[in-house]
């Protein structure tokens, strides 16, 4: 054959993943970065040229059919090419992932440039799981930025001679079969899977589609210990020799015996990648790890000191039975095949590469994400060493509840902290840690346990300087007297008796065409899941006419009848109905059918429209919309509560007509949508509506002053002035850090700020600006300027806790809900990722003990008992 420099036989996994080829562990993955200062493509493919180069891993390709084994081939030579591609990252993503690669064709390893404009974008690097596992993905990543910046600075790389991937097959098949065969079975005999606590799962429901996310995708949620119990885990670890890895598993399988899985447990992990006979010399790359059991009994005597040196020591150094398949494990336990995952938990160990971070900063690129191929289990735990210990739960939200998840690794981050401390302490009789509650306790507003090593007046100066939590008094603990602990006293600042609001969380969408994936109503369908089981309040439909911003929704009545059938409690709202466009008959019909679809759940808010181009479906009505819009809301009114309507019919003849079906709700729920006229606000509150109301095109302070004039307006009119709901839409990503959250969001708010040409508009009449507005130029610098103005005072973006004071604002100001428009253009996975941390958001606008507990927790960096300190989803 032409181009071969070597041929060679396939590793177990490598095997398998050949044989499944349309299985999701063996879908594409990702590493996508993004860059802000423009980049350099001709060093970028010059980097990648030299990357493929260097690893026989990367210049492989598979053979199969007409074979009697598969084999695998190593091209001498590759002319890879950076490609390009115009497609925003969730799109393209999901492009790429059906795209595929064929192991057929060499590379197995691309790289792809999506620009959002010529200073910004995203870089994304492709690999099959046959030629990479993931610490090898992230070598390749950490080589290509070595020899990007020698390539754009002019310089010769120095990065060391690389191996070729033969090693690894060489010293596999140079190890005894029957005694790997041995070791790796003997474990397993009599063995049971341990299986995750039934107090975790979700309820399962008639819905056949339950999870918010595709098969191999699901959330992630992080738990970072405290500096002081890092450094005295890392401490004991290194005093006895032990290894992260072996004090994660035994914690793992303290937790599950406390509840309730037995002594003897079994769980999955990975195997660390390269056996340590090959560890030396140079860089090695390639597919390596593997999932495989691990067997642990909790003991019920002798030390746990003893207990970890011997888990340690039973799993010293690499074998060749760490590398068979799965599915060889899953013959030896016996189970079924493709029926259900092999474990329900699988716990792994890595350290993040130190280097990689500050490199890839110092060459302008930002938010590094690895999107693995497929999650392999309901519940996939890392730990990852650094400065402050990080446990990640990567949970499938359609098997396990997001707060039993956030609980988990709370108890989790205890254990390992508690099991390090007795063992370090305990003279010679076992000591396990005790049991924490089955779930997290409730916050109770009056008392708040806060840990002893910091002062009452720290406390208190951490408390003062944060606006989003109430006044607080530290004193302390009259149940702990000279123990240094303190209690924390919430006192509301209001009235004496006047309860605290607790805010609605609604989801708003309003997607461009040219935005959605081959998949365009994904994000509305899993979203609209997801706010439904986590106590959101509704979700806004709009309704959008021939144009592409907006697109994706031309009609709310359609869509909002799919959500009828796939959600259970949450609001159905239109968000608006542009009511001249329609007749009133098929309104009230279309919207009493989705309330008896969703069991009266439906609300209306309607508006007059004020596209010309929209009024192409009733051109009659352009210029008295206004009047119209009312005139059929009475109509709509009428007909939804059993009244007839006259009309003329067909032949000519008046008559008086009712739409069938009845509605569940006897009243139609209706909001006005009031863009920012005073006068509006005034006629909602006379007319005893709903508002919805937007902070595009109004500050906060405005908004107060209209919702001031609609209850002023619902009083005079006879209204309780309390009675009417006020919702606000803005702008929504929340996320777990703010550096990352802003990086995934200035390009796609940006994109979408500046195809909102009325926004612009306003703004430079506002600016009194002499420009062209359809000058290219102007445009991007406006849609910059408004990106700052709009993600600092008018939307919700940030992490939980820096959004409160938004919330409160907004709540301070007379709102009662807040319509989350999440849509904008953030990567697909990205924003369903969010929606947890949005969900942990809504729990701490809710309730001022559980954000004060919170607020502690972050600023005096010290874990709160039951509290994690970091994004999770707390009911």
């Amino acid at each position: 054959m032409k181009n071969v420099q070597d041929v060679y036989r396939l590793s177990p996994v490598q095997r398998e993943l050949l044989s499944r080829a349309s299985a999701p562990e063996a879908r594409p993955a990702h590493l996508h970065w993004s860059f802000r200062q423009g980049l350099d493509e001709a060093a970028l493919e010059s980097a990648l040229r030299q990357l493929i180069a260097r690893h026989t891993a990367l210049r492989t390709a598979f053979f199969a059919q007409g074979m009697n084994e598969p084999v695998q081939v190593v091209r001498e030579k590759i002319e890879p090419r950076l490609e390009q591609h115009t497609a925003r990252l969730a799109a393209f993503l999901e492009e790429d992932r059906r795209r595929g690669m064929n192991p057929a064709n060499a590379p197995l390893f691309r790289a792809t440039v999506l620009r959002d404009s010529p200073e910004l974008g995203t870089v994304v690097l492709t690999y099959h799981p046959l030629v990479l596992d993931e610490g090898s993905a992230r070598v390749c990543l950490r080589e290509l930025l070595q020899l990007y910046r020698a390539a754009r600075e002019g310089y010769e790389p120095v990065l060391g001679k690389s191996r070729p991937q033969r090693d690894f097959l060489a010293w596999f098949e140079q190890q005894d079969a029957q005694k790997s065969e041995r070791r790796a079975r003997e474990p397993l005999r009599g063995a049971q899977r341990s299986r995750l606590p039934e107090a975790w799962r979700v309820a399962r429901r008639e819905d056949p589609h339950p999870s918010p996310l595709p098969e191999g995708e699901g959330v992630l949620q992080r738990f970072l210990l405290s500096p002081a119990a890092t450094a005295q885990v890392q401490a004991f670890l290194r005093q006895h020799t032990l290894e992260l890895s072996t004090l994660l598993q035994a914690a793992w399988a303290v937790l599950l015996h406390q509840h309730g899985q037995g002594s003897d447990l079994l769980f999955g992990t990975f195997t660390p990648g390269l056996p340590a006979a090959l560890s030396g010399g140079g860089p090695l790359v390639g597919r390596f790890a593997t999932l495989v059991p691990r067997r642990l009994q909790v003991p019920s005597r002798g030390t746990l000191l003893r207990w970890l040196r011997g888990l340690q020591a039973e799993h010293a150094g690499t074998h060749a039975s760490d590398y068979f398949a799965p599915s060889q494990f899953r013959s030896w336990l016996e189970v079924p095949p493709e029926q259900e995952p092999l474990f329900e938990s699988i716990l792994t160990t890595g350290a993040e590469d130190e280097a990689l971070g500050p490199l890839a900063r110092s060459l302008g690129f930002h938010a590094l994400t690895h999107e693995a191929a497929a999650l392999p289990a309901p519940l996939v735990i890392r730990a990852e060493q650094g400065p402050r210990l990080e446990l990640r739960f990567h949970s499938d939200p359609g098997q396990l509840a997001s707060t039993a998840v956030a609980h988990a690794a709370a108890h989790l981050g205890t254990l390992l902290e508690e099991l390090a401390l007795r063992a370090e302490q305990e003279p010679s009789a076992l000591s396990l840690p005790p049991k924490l509650p089955e779930a997290p306790a409730e916050a109770v507003a009056g008392a708040l346990t806060v840990g002893g090593s910091f002062g009452a007046a720290e406390v208190q100066a951490v408390l003062a300087r944060h606006p989003a939590v109430s006044r607080v008094s530290v004193v302390a603990d009259p149940s702990a007297p000279g123990t240094g602990a303190l209690v924390a006293r919430v006192e509301p600042v209001r009235p004496a008796g006047e309860a605290r609001k607790k805010p609605g969380f609604g989801l708003f969408f309003f997607a461009n065409e040219g935005a959605g994936t081959s998949d365009k109503y994904r994000l509305y369908l899993d979203g609209a899941r997801f706010a439904d089981r986590n106590g959101f309040t509704a979700i806004w439909t709009p309704e959008r006419h021939f144009d592409e911003h907006g697109g994706l929704y031309p009609n709310p009545s359609v869509l909002s009848a799919a959500l009828s059938t796939i959600t259970e409690r949450i609001g159905l709202r239109s968000g608006s109905v542009v009511l001249p466009l329609h007749n009133p008959f098929r309104v009230a019909e279309e919207w009493s059918v989705i309330d008896n679809l969703s069991k009266g759940r439906v609300g209306l808010s309607v508006t007059s429209g004020w596209m010309p181009n929209d009024f192409a479906l009733a051109p009659d009505h352009f210029d008295a919309k206004r009047e119209v819009l009312f005139r059929s809301l009475e109509q709509v009114r009428e007909l939804w509560r059993g009244g007839a309507v006259a009309t003329r019919d067909g032949a000519g003849n008046e008559v008086q007509l009712r739409t069938f079906p009845r509605p569940v709700q006897p009243e139609l729920p209706v909001w006005l949508t009031c863009p920012g006229n005073p006068e509006l606000f005034e006629k909602a509150g006379e007319l005893g509506f709903h508002v919805l109301t937007s902070l595009a095109s109004q500050p906060v302070e405005e908004v107060r002053e209209k919702i001031a004039l609609y209850r002023a307006a619902r009083a005079r009119a006879g209204h309780d002035p309390a009675a009417g709901t006020v919702t606000v839409m803005l702008h929504t990503f929340v996320g777990r850090e703010s550096g990352e959250v802003l990086d995934r969001v200035r390009g796609p708010l940006t994109h979408y700020l500046r195809t909102h040409l009325r926004l612009q508009q306003m703004r430079v009449r506002s600016l009194d600006i002499q420009v062209d507005i359809d000058d290219p130029k102007w445009l991007d610098s406006l849609a910059t300027f408004a990106f700052e103005q709009h993600y600092r005072m008018s939307a919700l973006i940030g992490t939980p806790t820096s959004c409160l004071p938004m919330v409160d604002r907004l709540m301070e100001a007379g709102a009662d809900e807040l319509a989350c428009f999440i849509d904008f253009g953030v990567a697909e996975a990205h924003a369903l990722e969010g929606l947890t941390y949005l969900a942990e958001l809504k729990d701490l606008a809710g309730d001022e003990a559980l954000r004060t507990r919170r607020v502690l927790a972050e600023h005096l960096d010290e874990r709160l008992p039951g509290t994690p300190p970091v994004a999770f989803e707390l009911h």
